[in-house]
Order: C-alpha cells, then structure tokens, then sequence
C-alpha cells in the first residue's frame, strides 16, 4: 500500500503520545504521572509489523515485519535504533521473533533453512556478533519452534515435532532434551509455551485435553497443573520471573477462553470475568512479581488487548489508560497485548493504525 509522504508524517507527529494525569498507587496516595504510548513502524519495504516480546526494563522489542506478499523477517527495536531487520538463518527465507534476553542482547527466533540438514521449521538464537546461529533439532525431528529464553539468554524452551509434538529444552549448545510427551498411546503429545526469566520453570501443555496445563522443573519432574472445572482443554503461556506465579487459558466445550492463574497454595484460578463487550480472556504474559497480566479476548469487532490486575480485574487496555490516564489514542484499535516487562512497566502488542494497517506498538507506564 503507498503512503503519501505527508499523511504519513502526520502519522510519525503523534507517534509519541503522552498520557498524563494522576493516579492511586498501592499506597493509596495520588501523584502526578505519565504514561507514553509508541507506535514502532516498520521495517523499509514492509507494511505489517507485531511485537512478541520486551527485555527486562522494556527497552528493547523485538516482534516480526512483513509485507502484503507475506514474506516475514524478525526485528528488534529500541529508542535510539528504531526498527532493525535481524536477518535469516543461513539460506534462509523468513524469520520471527519470539522471546528475548532480559538485557536486550539475545534474541530467539524461528525460521527456515535452506543449509544441511535443510529445515522449513527451525530455531535460533541471535546476537549482534554472531547473527541468527541455528540450534540443533533432536535427532529425528525437522520441525521445531522456540517459545521460551531465559532472562540470560542461555537457556531455550520450544517444541520439535517427531511422530508427534514434544517440548524440549535446551541449555547453551548442548542437544536438546526432551520433557515427554502426556495422553494415551499414539495420541501423545507435549508443548512448550514460555520459561521462567529465572530459567527454573517452562510452562505449556501436556496433552491438552487429557492432561491440560503443565510446568516442568529445572530437572524435567513435570506437574499436571489441569484445567479449570467443567472445561475441556488448557495450557499455560506465562510464568513470573521465579516461576511462582503461572498464568494459562483454558477453554470450555464451546472453545470459549478463560484466563486462568495458577500457583502451589492456591493451585489454579479463574483470573476474573471478561470486561463488557469481550468474549473470554486469553493471558499472554505475567510481570515478574506476578502482579499484573496482560492479553487479549475477541469482541463482536474482532480482538481487544486486556490487562488484569487484582484490584480491578480484568480491563480493556485501551479503557484502562482513558480511566488511569484520561488518555484516549485517536484512530488506533490496540488488539492484542502480548508481553509485559518483568518490571512492569512496559506493554508490548500490536493493532491497527489510523491508516488501518497492523502495526506494533508500547506503552511506557510511569516508574
């Protein structure tokens, strides 16, 4: 699609839109603050971009470009940088980023390979120095998806496909070690879906109707986390930085998604009802300290970025900064919240630009 130069500055003008006002911390007291949200553009040459991940202090995003033909290359994007194409594996074709190192550094992606053993499914991990390196499959395994990087970039928790999917894990350059597979006979399976920024704890599904949410242990002892009463299937997709703190979905009959928060003493929970208009809520990622959760639920409209916290529950994100803010983003529908910084402070997702397009975006909450 062709911008016109100037409709599109005007764009670049409000891309930084402060949100001020006051607001009511834990401690009850009210103290000028501003938020900033960011819209992060895109890669030259592409018209669609969406992040997936932030470092620990939200400072660096990484996500995925990519053009109406569909071609698709990982990014990485900061304050001084801007947007930056990372590149492909050798011989490559396509490139996404999945998950980054809590200082920014490294990144973990998913991508093709044209270089022996040729591969349409592989995982790597990027630095500057070394680009996108390939990590090994297990043995008899083409297809494999990295989900989950430790906050110090040396540890990686993904899925690899053989008869059927198993999550594994993989610390430094060591072979992948696999956590096994949950169900009955040839219907076994396993998924990997995130890691603990400690690197203690990967979180995801054994089968996800027989055995529902799982997390594995720093040695492989799995736990059968389940799923919510009367529903059929779940999985956990987040974990606080030590681990302590699981957030998942679990879906009902009619596949509709209810959030779910799990830990030891409490085992699993509803996280809380679907705001007005949103129909179930999906979580996508948990602070460190396991406070905050941000997501997304559809709505008649399409998709709505959520955020929970315990005093209010579940929130449109959108509602939620007009509310603690009185900010409003003119022309934009923030559809999807996907990671929240250890810290806190910073939202990563992606939704549709006054010009209608996908574009990624940050919201910078007050320290």
């Amino acid at each position: 699609m062709h911008i016109r130069w100037l409709r599109w500055f005007a764009i670049l003008l409000a891309s930084v839109v402060p949100l001020s006002a006051c607001f009511s911390d834990n401690g009850g007291e009210t103290a000028p603050s501003t938020a900033v949200f960011i819209h992060l553009g895109f890669l030259p040459g592409y018209t669609a971009s969406q992040a997936t991940a932030l470092s620990a202090d939200g400072s660096v995003v990484v996500g995925t470009a990519s053009t109406a033909a569909g071609n698709r290359q990982a990014f990485r994007w900061n304050a001084q940088r801007g947007m930056v194409g990372l590149g492909y594996m050798q011989s490559g074709t396509y490139s996404s980023a999945a998950a980054v190192s809590a200082d920014g550094s490294v990144i973990l992606g998913n991508g093709d390979s044209a270089s022996a053993p040729p591969t349409p499914a592989g995982i790597f991990r990027w630095t500057a120095n070394a680009g996108a390196t390939r990590l090994d499959s297990p043995a008899n395994a083409y297809l494999c998806s990295g989900s989950g990087l430790s906050g110090d970039g040396t540890i990686v928790a993904g899925t690899c496909l053989q008869f059927n999917s198993e999550a594994f894990r993989w610390v430094g350059n060591a072979a992948p070690v696999g956590l096994g597979r949950f169900g009955g006979g040839s219907d076994q399976t396993s998924s990997a879906m995130a890691i603990s920024a400690d690197g203690t704890v990967i979180v995801g599904a054994g089968h996800p109707a027989l055995t529902g949410a799982v997390m594995w242990a720093a040695d492989g002892v799995a736990t059968i986390l389940g799923m919510l009463p009367g529903d059929t299937s779940a999985y956990a997709a987040a974990a606080s930085h030590d681990g302590a703190v699981i957030v998942g979905t679990s879906q009902d009959n009619a596949q509709i998604a209810r959030a779910f928060r799990w830990t030891r003493a409490a085992g699993m929970e509803l996280l809380g009802e679907a705001p007005s208009g949103v129909i179930g809520t999906a979580a996508a990622s948990i602070s460190g300290d396991g406070s905050i959760v941000v997501g997304s639920g559809p709505t008649s409209g399409g998709e709505a970025a959520l955020i929970w916290d315990a005093s209010h529950g579940w929130r449109l994100l959108a509602s939620a900064l007009a509310t603690d803010y009185r900010i409003d983003i003119p022309g934009w529908t923030l559809a999807r919240a996907t990671w929240i910084a250890d810290d806190g402070h910073t939202i990563a997702g992606y939704g549709t630009n006054p010009l209608g397009q996908t574009e990624a975006w940050i919201v910078q909450l007050p320290r």
